[in-house]
């Protein structure tokens, strides 16, 4: 009840949040191994790569509709239809990983991209509406803690210890067991009406296109949350080879990498509290952009002169956790820049959020391979400063 209080939440959203974490576990239970174990069974790396960036980019579109699809069909229809696809694609991905038959795994693993998507950022509007905006920040540090928790730091411990017992399909099936799980403690949540039946799905996406146009506030904060995790989609891809070459082993990095997402959870947490305290705007220019980009610094400088010194990269990390978690209170600015709409709003978030599983890939396989990481901290450093920069451009009328 004390939480309750004073995160100001339900007792119903405060069950949303557990299943949310179940429920992501369940989704992305395969994330931490899948690229590995298709290699082993003898498909090539450039074909695996080709697979993921389709998952990517099916995430990313249907992290961008999702708002639309909410509108014209409501909360948990969305929600519902994304744990449906995912019982389905799970089920041609294990048909396709019995057959061998790389086609089928490909198309599978594609359209499982569109599950999370329309169950989490459904979750995510259904609480921008019914939580007061007083509180919007600790309720929407929440959704992330919970997000987190289970894609980035329970689902990959959980399934490498039981992939020692049981094989790669068996775990897939348990995984399906979690999000039905979850679903249903999210679905306990009390209904909020954001149906238009006027509408269509054309005219949303128009909607949703043109917001960026009419009012520039919403494009320059799709762009910050784009900036906002490309180190977290760039540096799972080039740290293992980066701190390797400075003289660190994968375990050291593999032990950062975990600790900087649990500090990163839950220092989401006090920036939402503190966001809520002092206005997210200010948030977003003094902590965000400032700490990741000062730690992109700091862990290219550690690297260079201080080779092989675990303390001081894993104090680098912890920065860059602090960073990545004050970006959290966009999530609660952008929807209150359009009160009366507010689905629309999150559907800019939810955009910049899939644009960046691309912007930091990218950046690392044109950069990294050819000029080095020092130059990809340096790219990285840069634009999280101009993010602090566009920040100042988010302001509530």
């Amino acid at each position: 009840m004390r939480i309750i209080n004073k995160f100001g939440i339900s007792r119903d959203l405060l069950i949303g949040f557990v299943g949310l974490t179940i429920f992501m576990l369940g989704a992305t239970i395969e994330t931490g191994w899948f690229s590995s174990y298709l290699v082993s069974e003898g498909f090539s790396i450039k074909d695996v790569s080709f697979m993921f960036t389709l998952y990517g980019m099916s995430v990313a579109i249907m992290s961008w509709i999702t708002s639309f699809l909410i509108n014209k069909y409501s909360i948990k229809h969305t929600m519902a239809v994304g744990v449906i696809s995912l019982l389905i694609t799970t089920g041609i991905l294990i048909l396709g990983l019995n057959k061998n038959n790389f086609l089928l795994i490909i198309c599978a693993y594609t359209f499982r991209g569109i599950s999370y998507p329309l169950f989490a950022y459904s979750f995510l509007v259904l609480i921008t509406l019914r939580v007061r905006t007083s509180n919007l920040g600790k309720a929407t540090a929440c959704f992330w803690l919970s997000f987190n928790l289970g894609m980035t730091i329970i689902g990959p411990s959980l399934s490498a210890k039981l992939l020692n017992y049981i094989s790669p399909i068996d775990l897939l099936c348990i995984g399906c067991v979690f999000c039905v799980l979850g679903a249903s403690l999210v679905f306990t949540i009390k209904n909020v009406r954001t149906v238009d039946k006027n509408t269509t799905l054309l005219q949303e996406l128009k909607k949703g296109l043109f917001i960026m146009v009419e009012d520039s506030r919403f494009f320059y904060g799709m762009i910050v949350k784009t900036i906002n995790n490309i180190g977290q989609f760039g540096f799972i891809i080039m740290m293992p080879i980066y701190l390797v070459q400075h003289q660190f082993t994968l375990i050291q990095w593999s032990t950062i990498w975990s600790a900087c997402y649990i500090i990163n959870s839950f220092a989401s947490l006090y920036f939402g509290n503190l966001g809520d305290k002092i206005g997210w705007q200010k948030v977003l220019i003094y902590f965000s952009g400032t700490l990741t980009g000062v730690s992109c610094l700091v862990i290219m400088l550690g690297a260079k002169f201080f080779p092989g010194n675990y303390i001081l990269m894993l104090c680098s990390f912890t920065l860059f956790a602090f960073g990545v978690a004050a970006f959290g209170p966009l999530s609660a600015l952008i929807p209150a820049m359009m009160p009366n709409d507010k689905s629309t709003a999150v559907s800019v978030l939810n955009l910049g959020s899939g644009l960046s599983n691309f912007v930091g890939p990218i950046i690392v396989t044109l950069i990294f391979q050819k000029f080095g990481g020092d130059i990809v901290l340096i790219v990285f450093f840069v634009l999280y400063f101009f993010s602090s920069i566009l920040s100042k451009k988010l302001k509530l009328k």
